[in-house]
């Protein structure tokens, strides 16, 4: 038997983009882009557009 050692659905994308950010923080996409910018979550810039790893925003708004 083999123990699960995430709890992430696993049709969920460990990354998303600053809209998705902003709809679970319930921001703006200004305020998202501003924490990525200031380094508060963690992300990464693809090209111009920034993508945010979902459990650090869950982690940074306290929901985990």
């Amino acid at each position: 038997m083999t123990q699960q050692t995430t709890t992430r659905n696993a049709r969920e994308p460990e990354l998303i983009s600053i809209r998705e950010a902003a709809r679970m923080l319930n921001v703006s996409t200004r305020t998202v882009n501003r924490l990525c910018l200031d380094g508060k979550v963690k992300a990464v810039r693809i090209g111009c557009q920034w993508r945010i790893n979902r459990r650090a925003l869950r982690k940074y708004a306290g929901l985990e």
